[in-house]
């Protein structure tokens, strides 16, 4: 008993360590299987009970035909060897007590008395009859049509039958094509299974490797502001004991700028995990894009103006014009004060301009700065997670990385679109377009 239960744990965990792959392949072959099995069952069958009537409509116009024809002839035997001849049938004409009065192929003197067949006794009976078995005389099994008949006055029976080997070859070929059909297709299967699977292992091989790098990079750029938090304890600690207060003061406002590095990084995660989920397809967002502007642009003109910047708004629109988009309000802040704050942060001297401009089916918002500009060869990967041009430069004015990846996130929400000008020493064009609400009633 304890053998018996080992083996079965150990079949369980085999079962188990199957990789996903076979089981979506098996998947493929079993749904194909059965449509095969189906298809046998509901596709062949109804040809064989075709074929089979078939061809006993073809025995029966011929039997009645033969029947015509034997009410003007003089001899039976002569009428059933030539009928028969060159055929697979095989002709009997049977008296009304059942004696055979000729057979195409066996002695009439050698054949017993047929009167107790059920096809002949129907025939009798003024109907036709048919049946099918394996005959008494020759062994085959064969398919009977008798029908009524005239032979010099009296009443007799005209029977034809054939083998029923020749309609099994017929529905066996058809079986044999349908089982060929079917192989080729669980193959052709199976070769799209393993082809799709390929393509669908890509995808999430790749996802993974997305959710990893990010992992990696999250944890990373956690570790940095945690760490100098920790050492700047220790040194705040250390200065409070040799009552430095020079060195207190500089520890602490280093402090304070790296938790609020920290605090950022885990705002910009938060945002990035919001921006992730589904959102509710029932109700459409709805957002005054020009008030959530303006809320941006004022909330940074002092940040501006601490770095010497000029700020200028150009707004296109006039007033009571429709500045609704189809976009969450938390979003649309969102893409506008990353874009503004990052201009401001990546430029130096000169000036910042944000547009404003309301078209027929769209609103579109660009941020034009005079800074240092983004090379060509960094424009492609500039929306991606924790991407930085300059890491240097990113750190020393407390960039999180994921700034551009957060718009990107959200402008695709909305099912925008975003665009990228820029010139490395000449500056930098965000345009944002996103779709116009539709107008509430």
């Amino acid at each position: 008993m304890h053998t018996l239960g080992a083996i079965t744990s150990t079949i369980i965990e085999k079962i188990r360590s199957l990789s996903w792959r076979f089981w979506v392949i098996a998947s493929y072959f079993v749904i194909v299987l059965i449509f095969i099995l189906t298809w046998v069952a509901f596709v062949v069958s109804p040809f064989n009970n075709e074929i089979m009537q078939r061809q006993i409509d073809n025995l029966t116009t011929t039997a009645k035909a033969s029947a015509q024809t034997l009410s003007y002839l003089e001899s039976a035997h002569t009428m059933v060897n030539s009928m028969a001849k060159d055929t697979d049938l095989r002709m009997t004409i049977i008296a009304s007590d059942g004696t055979v009065l000729a057979d195409s192929e066996i002695n009439k003197q050698d054949m017993e008395n047929h009167l107790t067949r059920e096809e002949v006794q129907e025939a009798f009976a003024g109907d036709v009859g048919v049946a099918e078995r394996d005959s008494a005389t020759d062994g085959e099994q064969r398919i009977y049509v008798a029908v009524p008949a005239n032979f010099h006055g009296d009443q007799v029976v005209l029977r034809l039958s054939e083998e029923s080997n020749t309609v099994n070859a017929i529905t066996d070929s058809i079986l044999m094509t349908a089982v060929v059909l079917g192989v080729v297709g669980v193959i052709l299967v199976i070769i799209v299974a393993l082809f799709s699977l390929r393509r669908t292992v890509r995808p999430f091989k790749q996802l993974n490797q997305v959710r990893t790098d990010f992992v990696a990079n999250a944890s990373h750029e956690l570790k940095t502001p945690v760490a100098a938090i920790r050492l700047l304890s220790e040194a705040i600690n250390d200065a409070a004991d040799l009552d430095d207060k020079k060195s207190l003061k500089l520890f602490l406002a280093r402090l304070d700028a790296e938790a609020d590095r920290l605090q950022r990084l885990v705002i910009d995660l938060l945002d990035l995990s919001r921006l992730e989920t589904t959102q509710n397809e029932e109700s459409e967002p709805r957002t005054d894009l020009h008030s959530t502007l303006m809320a941006s642009y004022m909330g940074h003109r002092d940040q501006a103006e601490e770095k010497g910047l000029e700020m200028k708004l150009i707004d296109k629109s006039y007033p009571a014009e429709d500045c609704y988009a189809k976009v969450e309000p938390s979003d649309a802040s969102l893409i506008f004060d990353n874009l503004i704050e990052n201009a401001i942060m990546y430029t130096d001297e000169g000036s910042i301009t944000v547009t404003f401009e309301v078209h027929v089916r769209e609103i579109t918002v660009s941020i034009e700065d005079t800074g240092i500009g983004i090379p060509q060869t960094d424009i492609s990967r500039i929306f991606e997670r924790f991407y930085r041009v300059d890491k240097a430069r990113s750190r020393e004015v407390g960039g999180t990385g994921l700034g551009l990846s957060l718009v990107r996130h959200a402008v695709d929400r909305s099912n925008g679109d975003i665009k990228l000008k820029s010139e490395v020493g000449e500056g930098s064009t965000f345009t944002v377009s996103l779709p116009k609400a539709r107008a509430r009633k």
